[in-house]
């Protein structure tokens, strides 16, 4: 990195990808290398460690036929306080979203915890046995004394920490997933960065606090109590977009990876590995899969990409788009599929409702609270973006599907989608105080432009209401000396609580989440896993 008399510092594009990469690959490496034969895991291993290598040497070549960039316009400048401001930022957020649980977590964290915690202690492929539960309210739930049964989730992203703290103590690797994530978190930042043109601290703060309009739901709750709702955003049934502070705090291991991906993708100067960069994210989110196939759609055939169809074809039949693809879809596939009980109801979401005008009412409802707003400040600025189109017409089609009883699906598919607004808005309110710094003395906005700007501030501002509420919760059960749950699960060979007073049933989302009977019989145990 070189420092430039400014007071910026220039960061290589290249460094940057190939941090990115190496984030999102060394856990698939080890969960290659640990949970699978010999055989099987380290030719797996290589691949991707080569494949990355390539990916990294080729993310400044262009699509065929596109103009080579310069080094100066492909890499990314920021001003030295805004990279530290960004890094300490990084690792606050990380520390103040639970990760190592070193501050009041919310509520999945006791599933995370456990985890970890066994993930550290149990040999890999982690095999419970069911006759080490001691608790009889949990043995109720579970209904077993005896057998054994598999580990089968996306913890992929533990890996790491997992791998530091079998080495170094409990500890250690909660001090490492909260540094290791920080990391994710500063590498998406500088992304940002570089998709919005300079930095501001309007990243950071969208990044934290970006929302829906929940304010509104919120709010005639309270006037009139209706009976559909069942928490702030989940005011309507079967369907819900959480805010990036609640996304933050429970799924860390999916929105993090999905996130810098996003961003990975959108700043991709050609199409030469998005199966690798991708395909990686089904080892950390399989519901976001679905949400990243439209954003890798747009980015190939977007204008900036665009060739003939032979060039096209050229581009996408690489072996970096193709082997790990394929491998991801190999390894995590037939993983996943040990438990395929943990999916749950699957189907068209109209199905669940009662009525067809009930469903109809509360998506339309849903759609006004969560897509419109955002996509209306955004409209004027960015209606011709093809990620922006991308992006409105995914959160607009992802509620009417469901998978899982409380739409994981809808949930997770959203998160690529949710930050490439994010990201625009956060770019949008940077133009804005930019423009206004070079605007002439004299001149003043029109009322027409003093309107369109009151309402994107005063919608920006109710947006970031549900993020401070779960902010607040934090802080304030911190501050406060609240009692944690975080080891309520404790562990779940032998899990401590079979449910709680705040509605945690314990033992029965790890029994159908995480538990899978029969492993032995399935292709991952017969041909890949270690036994």
């Amino acid at each position: 990195m070189a420092k430039k008399k400014t007071g910026e510092i220039r960061i290589p594009f290249r460094l940057w990808y190939a941090l990115v990469v190496a984030f999102l690959a060394i856990p698939v490496v080890i969960f290659c290398l640990g949970y699978l034969r010999w055989y099987v895991g380290i030719p797996f291993a290589l691949c991707f460690a080569a494949c990355s290598v390539y990916s990294v040497i080729d993310c400044c070549k262009p699509a065929k036929g596109k103009p080579e960039l310069s080094a100066k316009t492909n890499d990314i400048t920021i001003k030295v306080k805004y990279l530290i401001g960004f890094a300490v930022f990084a690792v606050f957020l990380s520390y103040f979203m639970g990760v190592g649980e070193f501050i009041y977590s919310l509520q999945d964290h006791p599933y995370r915890r456990a985890m970890l915690s066994d993930l550290i202690s149990y040999k890999w492929p982690v095999i419970y046995d069911y006759s080490t539960q001691t608790n009889p309210a949990v043995i109720k739930v579970i209904g077993k004394t005896s057998g054994d049964t598999a580990f089968v989730y996306y913890f992929t992203y533990w890996l790491p920490a997992a791998l530091f703290g079998k080495v170094f103590g409990r500890g250690a690797a909660d001090v490492f997933l909260m540094l290791w994530t920080a990391g994710g978190i500063f590498l998406t930042l500088l992304g940002m960065v570089k998709i919005n043109g300079r930095a501001c601290f309007t990243q950071p703060a969208f990044y934290m606090f970006f929302g829906g309009l929940d304010v509104i739901p919120t709010l005639i709750y309270s006037a009139t109590g209706y009976s559909l709702w069942e928490s702030m955003e989940g005011y309507v049934p079967h369907m819900s977009y959480y805010c990036n502070m609640c996304e933050l705090g429970n799924v860390y291991h999916q929105a993090v990876p999905t996130y810098l991906i996003t961003v990975l993708i959108i700043l991709s100067v050609n199409t030469r590995s998005f199966g690798l960069t991708g395909g990686l994210s089904f080892a950390y989110s399989p519901f976001a899969v679905f949400g990243l196939i439209p954003v890798i759609g747009t980015a190939i055939f977007r204008k900036e990409m665009r060739q003939d169809a032979k060039g096209v074809l050229k581009d996408l039949f690489t072996p970096v788009n193709i082997i790990p693809a394929a491998l991801m879809l190999i390894i995590y596939g037939s993983f996943y599929r040990i438990n395929p009980g943990a999916v749950g109801d699957s189907g068209f979401t109209f199905k669940f409702f009662n009525s067809f005008w009930i469903f109809l009412i509360c998506y339309i409802s849903f759609i006004a609270v969560d897509v419109f707003p955002v996509s209306a400040v955004l409209f004027k600025r960015k209606k011709k973006d093809a990620f922006y189109i991308c992006a409105v017409v995914s959160l607009v089609l992802i509620p009417l599907y469901l998978m899982t009883w409380t739409n994981d699906f809808c949930m997770r598919a959203s998160m690529p989608a949710r930050f490439i607004l994010l990201v625009f808005l956060a770019g949008l309110f940077k133009d804005l105080y930019d423009e206004d710094a070079v605007r002439p003395p004299k001149k003043k906005r029109s009322k027409k432009e003093l309107t369109g700007l009151v309402f994107a501030i005063l919608t920006t501002l109710l947006m970031t209401f549900p993020g401070i509420v779960n902010a607040y919760l934090i802080a304030g059960s911190q501050l406060t000396g609240a009692e944690d749950r975080k080891d309520r699960v404790g562990s779940f060979g032998n899990i401590s609580y079979a449910r709680d007073d705040e509605g945690g049933d314990f033992a029965y989302v790890v029994n159908k989440q995480f538990f899978a009977d029969g492993y032995r019989d399935s292709f991952f145990f017969r041909y890949l896993g270690k036994s």
